[in-house]
């Protein structure tokens, strides 16, 4: 007979926003564990009853009053931080449109705002980053 199998640790699903404008895309700087100081994408969980479209909508609208294209979906990454922590980052890719705006936010996730090279990003990289990165992933290409 089969047994259930609870498991207490299951992975989380976020989205990860590249932001893209002028060859260069923007990233903040964590306050929180895990990895806390690295540059991560836009992006966060996935709520309850939310699409991941939604979830894309939800943080762009954090960066007003830039303006964006249409988001598509590019990619993903599994993230296992360690034997407690494993996460999946679906990527979305978008333009930003007004190329003139270079002010960004700072909220309650990240330090600093920055837009940055592909080829040139800051160090440390928050673990899914590094991982896109890692695979080839160019969103220039």
């Amino acid at each position: 007979m089969k047994q259930n199998v609870h498991v207490k640790n299951k992975p989380h699903v976020g989205v990860g926003v590249i932001i893209k404008q002028n060859q260069q895309i923007i990233l903040g700087r964590r306050l929180k564990q895990p990895m806390q100081g690295s540059w991560q994408l836009p992006g966060g969980w996935i709520r309850f009853g939310e699409t991941p479209e939604q979830t894309v909508q939800r943080h762009l609208s954090l960066f007003q009053p830039l303006c964006f294209g249409e988001s598509k979906f590019v990619t993903f990454t599994n993230n296992v931080f360690d034997r407690d922590t494993h996460s999946l980052s679906l990527y979305f890719m978008v333009d930003c449109l007004n190329a003139d705006q270079q002010t960004l936010l700072i909220d309650g996730h990240n330090s600093d705002w920055l837009w940055a090279h592909w080829n040139e990003l800051p160090q440390p990289l928050f673990l899914p980053l590094h991982l896109l990165k890692e695979s080839g992933f160019n969103p220039f290409r």
